[in-house]
């Protein structure tokens, strides 16, 4: 779905966990003009979908007890085409704008927030594949006290028409945000967050190595959502707990 990306940032931490075994976040439903459906009931039941996707894989018991929980849509006014948008471009500029806007809206809550985009793709590179979706983190208020880093996460997700017929579109992209972590050896003097998949990295037929994605057939993270319902594994689920978006 996209490809792992290294962000820098700036930004404080706040951390919400009901337990240790039971973490949960709040999902956050953003519906633009010529996203799909056009009609606020339909939309609500596409949102209900998707919670409810994702809890079926990552809420399923054992090692794997992440809640996602739905709030109330929200449908605004902004447009954003996913057709000429890359996934990085999209990130650094509409679909954060408008995040930071509805998380000003909301009172900065914690939690993941899913823009649904009209356009049926993401632009990508020629010969590429043209993604439906992209995940990731906003991060806040970073900075370094008596050497440890502080900061504040907020899941980021944007989801094109083309999820649509996808069910499983917004539990991948979750867990590429869940996945996302700082890494504690900065690069001349730059913190870096990484999403990185413990069952990765995955490598194509020409070797191309994509460390964000699972290599394990049938995962929930490959690159591209099997038919059937998909797995996640013990290692996963443990990552995904230790987000400090919960």
């Amino acid at each position: 779905m996209k490809k792992s990306r290294k962000r820098k940032y700036r930004y404080n931490y706040s951390y919400s966990v009901q337990s240790q075994g039971d973490p949960s976040v709040n999902v956050y439903g953003i519906f633009t003009p010529g996203s799909a459906p056009s009609d606020s009931n339909g939309r609500q039941d596409r949102f209900n979908r998707d919670i409810a996707s994702a809890n079926q894989i990552w809420n399923s018991g054992g090692e794997c007890n992440i809640s996602f929980i739905s709030q109330p849509i929200i449908e605004v006014n902004t447009v954003i085409d996913a057709t000429n948008l890359g996934t990085n471009e999209a990130f650094r500029g509409p679909v954060e704008n408008l995040i930071n806007q509805v998380k000003q809206m909301n009172g900065n809550q914690p939690g993941i927030y899913v823009v649904y985009t009209s356009g049926n793709d993401f632009a990508a590179p020629s010969g590429s594949s043209r993604p439906i979706g992209v995940g990731g983190v906003i991060i806040e208020n970073f900075r370094v006290e008596n050497g440890v880093p502080q900061f504040t996460l907020f899941g980021s997700i944007a989801l094109s028409n083309r999820s649509l017929s996808a069910p499983f579109a917004f539990a991948h992209e979750a867990g590429h945000a869940l996945f996302t972590q700082l890494n504690n050896q900065p690069i001349n003097n730059v913190f870096m967050f990484e999403s990185i998949d413990p069952t990765g990295p995955f490598i194509d037929s020409s070797g191309n190595i994509d460390p964000a994605h699972s290599n394990l057939t049938g995962n929930l993270m490959a690159p591209i959502l099997p038919n059937r319902i998909p797995t996640i594994s013990f290692l996963q689920c443990q990552k995904a707990k230790m987000s400090r978006i919960f």
